[in-house]
């Protein structure tokens, strides 16, 4: 079975008359991670909704290998293998980090099985198996997200502003996490404000300013890439 890859053309999408994305074409391939990075604003929240399926208002094509996507309910998309995992603080608060696993894993999977496979990816949950969600620190939070995303079995994860607020230690560790996932095979679809450390994982980039790409780059050191950087004014 050849590669599959995530494909996103001409898509165009709108909040009531106001259109936000104006015909964006992007690729993700299984195991390798793209950067999706430019000013708040600019619709790289609205990219990862009209892919996930949560927009209400959205045209052009997404496909996953030969599946079209746009259309679809947001669950069967995420049944496909694309898992959104948001920007900010989404974990049931007020249960433990064992009940928010537990509540992620398919029925058709051995929960304790996959659990222990997930904590393999993400050991520093381990210990805070017991402890309501609510207390976790924010990369603690942010890793029981992608732990939880990581549980639906995906082929490829939408990750919006994974390192919002983490301390440096916390955003080295992140990325340490997200490689092991491309080398489980995810493909990773990333938008980020820390643009270094998207650089750093990403071979494939795509600068969205105002609803459009504005440039798209690929090689195997983006952050020394002087036009990239001018680019993004860093």
């Amino acid at each position: 079975m050849g590669e599959k890859s995530l494909e996103v053309r001409d898509l165009h999408a709108y909040y009531g008359q106001s259109h936000v994305l104006q015909g964006i074409s992007l690729t993700v391939k299984e195991a390798e991670c793209v950067a999706l990075l430019g000013r708040n604003g600019v619709g790289k929240t609205t990219t990862f909704l009209s892919i996930a399926g949560l927009m209400a208002k959205a045209q052009g094509h997404v496909t996953l290998g030969e599946t079209s996507l746009l259309g679809l309910p947001p669950h069967r998309i995420a049944q496909s293998g694309i898992v959104y995992v948001p920007a900010g603080r989404r974990a049931f608060a007020r249960l433990t980090v064992r009940d928010n696993l537990q509540m992620a894993v398919p029925r058709s999977v051995n929960k304790q099985r996959a659990i222990e496979d997930v904590l393999t990816v993400f050991p520093g949950l381990r210990e805070r198996l017991n402890v309501q969600a609510g207390v976790l620190s924010g990369g603690q939070n942010q890793m029981l997200k992608m732990a939880r995303a990581l549980l639906v079995n995906p082929s490829f994860l939408l990750l919006d502003e994974p390192t919002e607020g983490l301390a440096p230690l916390v955003v080295q560790q992140m990325g340490e996490h997200i490689r092991q996932l491309m080398d489980r095979g995810v493909g990773v679809l990333i938008a980020e404000q820390n643009a270094r450390f998207t650089l750093k994982l990403s071979r494939h980039l795509y600068v969205l300013d105002k609803g459009v790409i504005k440039l798209e780059r690929t090689g195997d050191k983006l952050y020394d890439d002087q036009e990239v950087l001018s680019h993004l004014g860093i």
